[in-house]
């Protein structure tokens, strides 16, 4: 039950990376953000998914799940740091101010001008994106490598990981399916929050892993 809970926590922290935020932030502000969110979503599950596949399987007998290996816990503690250090530069940088008179934030320009192009590149920008996993993806994947399961249980647990990670981009987008004109009138001042916070959001996912995750590593390599 502790893998569970803890790959739960990592698919929390995951929905609050800053690239991610960003895409969220400019979609919402798009024209038609209800077809560009289900584009960008399409595309984002079946890259991350399909990544997170191969890379459980590579895992899957390596050292890296191996409970009497140090592998695991140095990788950890790795990431860990890797986390911290972002979540230090990402706090150095100057705090935005509200959504009305802020730049967008990330993600790149160019990203930006893509996913304001429509829904082809929407999807495309979800594949590509999604090809390389955040660190919270990263120790999840040892994690589910690390349990006795079938293809079907790892597909389904992925799944279950990236439905949690991407649910600033499903909300909004059944707002839009479910209630449309609540969905409309709520967006604005939602995206004018999160324009104004997602860098404190952003700071503390990583720096609260980072502790997490360095501590754990800790005590695995002590044990």
């Amino acid at each position: 039950m502790g893998e569970v809970a803890e790959i739960l926590a990592l698919a929390v922290a995951a929905a609050f990376w800053p690239v991610l935020l960003g895409v969220v932030i400019v979609a919402l502000r798009a024209e038609h953000p209800k077809l560009l969110l289900a584009s960008f979503l399409a595309g984002a599950m079946i890259a991350a998914v399909s990544v997170g596949l191969v890379i459980v399987y590579a895992l899957d007998g390596s050292s890296f799940t191996d409970p009497s290996s140090s592998a695991g816990p140095a990788a950890e503690i790795v990431v860990g740091a890797l986390c911290l250090l972002g979540a230090l530069v990402l706090g150095r940088r100057p705090i935005a101010v509200p959504a009305a008179e802020a730049p967008e934030p990330a993600p790149p320009n160019r990203l930006q001008r893509t996913l304001e192009r429509g829904a082809p590149l929407a999807f495309v920008a979800g594949i590509v994106l999604d090809l390389a996993p955040s660190p919270f993806a990263l120790i999840a994947y040892k994690d589910i490598a690390s349990f006795d399961i079938g293809f079907a249980e790892t597909l389904a647990i992925l799944i279950a990981f990236y439905v949690v990670a991407l649910m600033f981009v499903e909300v909004p987008l059944v707002g839009y399916l479910v209630a449309p004109n609540w969905t409309q009138t709520h967006t604005l001042r939602f995206n004018a929050w999160l324009s104004g916070n997602w860098q404190r959001l952003a700071v503390w996912a990583l720096a609260g892993l980072g502790v997490y995750l360095i501590l754990k590593g800790a005590v695995g390599l002590l044990t």
